[in-house]
């Protein structure tokens, strides 16, 4: 995990802070599922979202701009695996935030199936 947090830079406090409060209220809402907590479980779900998308872009921008930006990595024959390492880095925040998303989403489940009925 630290690995992730290495390669991902900045980001990933916001996409690590981000799923855990995601993952904390979808994990009240499985205890105690009531539908009302639903609306703050899926706005920070969806900050985490957006976290994530945003640092994986500014990964992939910072690992284009590096390679290109210096001289000895365009000059070098082998310039091509750096951009393979970059984008492997690159990778980090989806890692993390998918990963806070699918358990946060697998106890919203939990949740929905045990929330009473609503009277229609």
């Amino acid at each position: 995990m630290i690995q992730l947090f290495r390669n991902g830079g900045f980001p990933m406090f916001f996409i690590f802070a981000f799923g855990l409060v995601a993952l904390g209220l979808a994990a009240r809402f499985a205890s105690r599922p009531v539908r009302e907590q639903l609306a703050l479980v899926r706005a920070m779900s969806s900050a985490t979202l957006f976290a994530t998308l945003t640092g994986t872009v500014a990964d992939f921008g910072a690992t284009f701009l590096h390679i290109a930006g210096r001289e000895e990595f365009r000059s070098d024959p082998q310039w091509h695996f750096l951009v393979l390492q970059g984008l492997g880095e690159s990778m980090s925040p989806g890692i993390m935030g998918f990963t806070l998303l699918s358990l946060t989403s697998l106890l919203i489940a939990v949740g929905a199936s045990r929330a009473p009925e609503q009277a229609s």
